[in-house]
């Protein structure tokens, strides 16, 4: 294959941007794009869709474009078909893969049918190809490789590898009857009784767009070929115009050498992305479930049944610009996103906090100011933020909490209030007493007595939490109070009092016997004095 190909896990295919036709991995146009031969054009998935007419690529007679770069066959009533559009001239709609006049009694497909359709047997692309050649990525060109699985699936042949046969390993046959790998001297002629051969560097080999048949012990043609009857056709059918085709319902597979089957539509199960492209800008994926899906540029209009490619936001790109909104940029799966510090919105990219803007109406949320940073001088750049008393969330801005328990709906309302752990719980600004209290204003994660601390605020007790504080860098109760670890409380000393509020009767005799003694020891100091 030489140009355009690659050799991707062990097997020959071709490169990106490249198709393989008639023996080589080639870059073919897009429609409507210049050309010198048929064989110029991209054809999707059908060679007979496409000619080159007056120096473009054009949808060939007897087919419409469907969509971008695909080309569809035309059916009359009875006719195979896939999509409603294969019937549209003559105002019919396609039951049951058949064009049928409108009301005409339709067989509903059942999931059974979908698995006959898309044969688990075909060899599943390597990634999603996109509709537009320019895009088609490896995977695409399984030319014709001689290999043991290629010859099971095209020609139905055992698992044995095609070897060179020259005329030494069949000493009965005739002479004048070549074979494949047999020596030969007329160069770029065909072999004598070998039908779509050519003798190059001196062997028989099969001509461009044509491959040996181990079982046949023939060349036989790859789809899309001229030849002269149905016998010489790999695979797929024998058209009218003596060419090898496959049926308006099915799809080249990417060695041009089987048909597939067609699918029921989007979301339903397939094993290459040429089952898709009836439905537009759709693929088969390569991680299972493996279900016809539209590209990330597309969504699905049930009414065309296809994938219409959107526009402006997530419409197709290959660079940056062709992406027509506002400050968008090209991603890599061929998508126009908003560029970083943007936003979508109301279909347009908006500044997102912190972008540059002109006006407030430039940023993409409410309750926003237009502004240059804070502490920068009047000539610097205009970045969104939220106004004075809003913060920003979840690219709206929310307004910040005044009060404890006020409306919240996100915790980060609540923590310019209550600090870092102030939570939004059932939408009120509070404190979550499992672990934490409230206090000072703030919230405060619970220092039981004897935990270290840094400020007193964040000491916590059961009860008489005005009786604890920070002290050395510990919770510890206060002076006039004594710690009661185990029921996590500081206690004050008892007042001295009964519950009738009257001094104990023990207070009442200490205070008497006291008062005796002054009396006596002054009685007895005054008798010595005057002695």
């Amino acid at each position: 294959m030489l140009t355009g190909s690659k050799c991707e896990e062990g097997i020959c295919t071709c490169d990106t941007n490249y198709t393989y036709v008639r023996g080589r991995c080639r870059q073919l146009a897009n429609l409507h794009e210049p050309c010198n031969d048929d064989i110029d054009c991209f054809f999707s998935y059908n060679r007979e869709a496409v000619v080159c007419r007056s120096g473009l690529c054009e949808c060939a007679p007897g087919f419409y474009e469907r969509s971008t770069n695909v080309c569809r066959r035309r059916a009359s009533l009875g006719e195979p078909c896939l999509v409603n559009q294969d019937c549209a001239d003559e105002g019919g709609v396609c039951q049951a893969d058949v064009c049928k006049e409108p009301g005409a009694a339709a067989q509903t497909k059942t999931f059974r049918d979908v698995g006959v359709q898309a044969r688990p047997e075909e060899a599943p692309e390597t990634r999603p190809r996109v509709i537009d050649r320019h895009q088609q990525t490896s995977g695409d060109g399984n030319a014709a490789l001689l290999d043991d699985e290629t010859e099971r699936r095209s020609s139905g042949a055992t698992a044995k590898r095609v070897r060179l046969q020259t005329s030494f390993d069949s000493p009965t046959k005739e002479e004048s009857t070549a074979a494949f790998g047999d020596l030969c001297a007329e160069e770029m002629q065909e072999c004598p009784g070998m039908p779509y051969s050519v003798c190059k560097v001196g062997q028989c080999h099969c001509q461009d767009g044509f491959y040996y048949h181990s079982v046949d012990a023939r060349c036989k043609a790859e789809l899309g070929e001229f030849v002269r009857s149905a016998e010489d056709c790999g695979g797929g059918t024998f058209s009218a115009q003596g060419r090898c085709v496959c049926r308006n319902d099915q799809f080249y597979n990417y060695n041009m050498r089987t048909c597939l089957k067609g699918v029921l539509g989007i979301n339903t199960p397939c094993t290459a992305s040429s089952q898709c492209s009836p439905y537009g800008a759709a693929y088969c994926p390569t991680q299972t479930p493996k279900r016809c899906a539209c590209y990330p540029y597309a969504t699905y209009d049930a009414q065309q049944q296809m994938c219409v490619p959107k526009k402006g936001y997530e419409e197709y790109c290959e660079k940056e610009d062709h992406c027509t909104l506002e400050n968008t940029r090209c991603t890599e799966v061929n998508t126009c996103v908003c560029k970083p510090d943007f936003v979508y919105v109301n279909e347009r990219c908006k500044a997102a906090k912190g972008g540059p803007c002109a006006t407030a109406d430039d940023c993409g949320f409410d309750k926003a100011s237009c502004e240059p940073p804070t502490g920068s001088n009047d000539q610097a750049t205009k970045k969104c933020d939220c106004k004075k008393g809003y913060l920003y969330h979840g690219n709206s801005c929310l307004k910040e909490a005044e009060a404890y328990e006020e409306e919240c709906s996100a915790n980060e309302q609540c923590q310019p209030l209550l600090g870092k752990l102030g939570k939004c719980m059932d939408e009120k600004c509070q404190c979550d007493e499992k672990d934490t209290h409230y206090n000072d204003g703030q919230c405060h994660e619970k220092k039981a007595l004897d935990e270290r601390c840094t400020k007193s605020s964040e000491c916590f007790v059961e009860e008489g939490l005005e009786n604890v504080e920070c002290r050395n860098m510990s919770c510890q109760c206060k002076f006039d109070t004594s710690p009661d670890v185990e029921q996590q409380r500081c206690v004050k000393p008892s007042s001295g009092k009964n519950s009738s509020g009257r001094p104990s009767a023990l207070k009442v005799i200490t205070l008497m016997l006291t008062s005796a003694a002054v009396l006596i020891t002054g009685s007895a100091l005054r008798d010595a004095y005057y002695a």
